[in-house]
């Protein structure tokens, strides 16, 4: 019997496309990427490609010099991250003691618009944790070891685990300064002949009372149940966002997005630092704690 050879492609993409598609989504540009890895452009483009095409997902959009990670890119590069420090800490040098390696579980819209930009200097601030980032929709179960700790969005109250404030939120509306050419509305009232993006566990209504509109939430169109890929449409152009504070930070910064109006309302929910008190590597876990909320507080 002649030997059969098995020509499906291997399910894990090549090192070096793992390793070109992390520097572009840390550089926002292909140019530097290529220079860090001593690769081409063009090379680093074709990594990326391969990687769209395997994912079905698309992982970058331009955004005039730069490549922004889409919300697939950024929820992609965390996983990336953690999979080539891994393979770091395998073949590098011995791995120092006293390194505590540490779940945290995380909204992925907190993590990839608010957590990652700070992940360099939790790096530098607390050398002997190593944090896994686990982005994750459901509220995990902290009892049965599914994480380690977690940040959770919500009323707080939770039984069977400890909970500490880190910070509330408020909602205002954004858009993209290209929307409709950059005719954006000048008054609270102009919303209404605008196209609103909806989410449905951010209702605009509570934000209309405060601007004294006589409005309610949009009937139809396009929505989003999740915060982060909203704010990715509204980016785009596509329409006008109630956004957290939260989540907009570096995009306010950029001039990616705009505020519109000064008014604001606070969100309901508030996220909370969760974890076990008996757990057993717990120094390790208020170490995270204490520096999560260094962070809020800076």
């Amino acid at each position: 019997m002649s030997e059969i050879h098995d020509t499906v492609p291997p399910r894990i993409p090549p090192l070096q496309a793992l390793q070109a598609f992390e520097a572009a989504a840390r550089h926002q540009n292909y140019t530097r990427a290529a220079e860090e890895l001593a690769l081409t452009p063009s090379a680093i483009s074709h990594h990326i490609a391969a990687l769209e095409a395997r994912s079905g997902e698309r992982l970058f959009r331009r955004d005039g010099s730069r490549m922004v990670p889409t919300e697939a890119g950024r929820l992609m590069v965390l996983k990336v991250r953690q999979a080539l420090k891994l393979l770091e800490r395998t073949f590098g040098p011995a791995r120092r003691e006293g390194r505590t390696a540490i779940t945290l579980s995380v909204l992925p819209s907190l993590a990839a618009r608010w957590l990652v930009p700070r992940l360099a200097a939790f790096e530098a601030d607390c050398p002997q944790v190593d944090l896994l980032i686990d982005a994750n929709l459901a509220i995990v179960d902290l009892a049965h070891g599914a994480a380690d700790c977690a940040i959770r969005f919500g009323p707080g109250g939770w039984t069977d685990v400890q909970q500490e404030l880190l910070m509330g939120d408020e909602r205002f509306p954004v858009a993209s300064p290209r929307y409709q050419g950059g005719a954006l509305p000048q008054r609270p009232e102009d919303l209404a002949r605008h196209r609103l993006l909806r989410n449905p566990w951010m209702p605009w209504e509570p934000w209309f009372d405060a601007a004294g509109l006589a409005l309610t939430d949009p009937p139809g169109g396009t929505a989003f149940n999740d915060a982060s890929i909203m704010l990715d449409a509204a980016e785009a152009g596509l329409g006008i966002a109630l956004a957290r504070r939260s989540l907009v930070g570096r995009e306010l910064r950029d001039g990616r997005l705009v505020r519109l109006f000064d008014i604001a309302v606070p969100d309901p929910h508030h996220y909370w630092f969760v974890w076990r008190a008996n757990h057993p590597k717990l120094d390790a876990i208020l170490a995270v704690r204490d520096w999560l909320k260094e962070q809020v507080e800076s």
